[in-house]
């Protein structure tokens, strides 16, 4: 029932389950796994053009306050600290949309991930300034304007030329990614979905610690 309130935007009645699944002792686990069900069912009709961005930042928005209930956020951290890493994450220059960002530095906190949120509108030369001071395993870029998206090269291309690319692993993701960019260049992932970035950063930190 929850995916479906998602699926349609139901946000009166999104809240009004999360309440009672919780009441009902449901885990936050399930219920953030329901919430990212519809929000999947949102991103196919985006692509399929049956919804606009304006619903995709609606669903981003609902997912970050229920993310962001008391009750949510004291038993999704209450996890073991297996893929603990760093990351940094930020929007990229000439865009100012955060909520695909936000869900995702909710999910890698809510996993152990150490995160150093950059906001919005960041220029290559901040992300450098960062990965210099703050020394992440993971650097993830976001977009949700296509207009932004030679922003994104130029950001990568900048992290490469510092001589600090070699140490880094870099996912791109946003509401901009989709089938018909084939590649990110420059990029080791790229995704338009936020739990699906959390499980390939997981990835890459286990594959660090088999090789420590």
């Amino acid at each position: 029932m929850l995916k479906e309130f998602v699926e349609n935007l139901e946000m009166n009645q999104i809240r009004k389950e999360v309440d009672k699944l919780l009441a009902e002792g449901v885990h936050p686990k399930e219920i953030q796994r329901q919430l990212l069900e519809g929000l999947k069912e949102i991103g196919k009709k985006y692509e399929s053009g049956e919804c606009f961005i304006g619903d995709l930042i609606v669903s981003g928005m609902m997912m970050k306050e229920i993310l962001s209930m008391d009750q949510m956020k004291t038993l999704l951290y209450e996890v073991d600290k297996t893929y603990t890493g760093k990351v940094i994450l930020g929007t990229v220059s000439e865009d100012i949309h955060d909520i695909g960002k936000d869900i995702m530095k909710e999910f890698l906190s809510a996993e152990g991930f150490e995160v150093l949120d950059l906001g919005v509108d960041v220029s290559p030369e901040k992300f450098l300034e960062a990965i210099r001071t703050f020394k992440p395993d993971i650097v993830g870029i976001s977009f949700i304007l296509t207009t932004c998206l030679n922003n994104v090269f130029k950001t990568i291309s900048a992290i490469e030329n510092s001589g600090l690319r070699d140490s880094l692993k870099i996912i791109v993701g946003g509401a901009a990614i989709s089938k018909k960019y084939s590649a990110i260049k420059g990029a080791d992932a790229y995704t338009d979905d936020a739990y699906e970035g959390l499980k390939i950063c997981e990835t890459w930190m286990l594959s660090k610690q088999l090789q420590s």
